[in-house]
């Protein structure tokens, strides 16, 4: 079996923690809908759990497909990507991206603006988590456009 490249090995790590946040966010979405953490017969506990059933499955299945997307990269990319500085910005763009989408997922779960913008949109008022939630996701959005135009020539071009 061939080694990863150390940049790959990075992104492949923050791949599974992504997962584990997605995962986490899983039981987020079970405490929202039962209202606690409730395992008949063992002992229950009722609360009111933050955020809404629809906030924490987003935030579930995104950060999955983001370390999923992440996990993918780094197993190819030393195969796709001949140089190693190219590898170094399109591992370092991915790790940004998948924690900026994850910050995403949980605080537009408390932004009554989805976390769309820093302001106030159609969707609702700005605050803080909306501005938390945007400013991260949308410079990840454009740079991870960049990251996969960079890692398509690449493959296009025969590394």
């Amino acid at each position: 079996m061939n080694a990863l490249s150390p940049e790959a090995r990075r992104l492949a790590g923050h791949g599974a923690l992504v997962l584990i946040a997605g995962l986490l966010a899983g039981f987020a979405i079970g405490f929202v809908a039962l209202g606690g953490f409730i395992l008949d017969p063992l002992p229950s506990a009722r609360f009111d759990f933050p955020g809404t059933e629809r906030g924490w499955r987003a935030m579930h299945v995104g950060s999955l497909l983001n370390g999923i997307m992440a996990l993918a990269v780094a197993a190819v990319i030393d195969r796709v990507v001949a140089t190693e500085g190219r590898r170094k910005v399109i591992c370092g763009i991915l790790a940004f991206a998948v924690w900026a989408n994850t910050v995403f997922y949980l605080f537009a779960n408390f932004a009554a603006n989805r976390g769309l913008s820093p302001w106030d949109n159609a969707a609702g008022a700005g605050n803080w988590a909306g501005a938390v939630a945007f400013i991260p996701a949308a410079v990840a959005a454009f740079i991870t456009i960049v990251a996969a135009a960079m890692f398509a020539r690449s493959a296009f071009g025969g590394r």
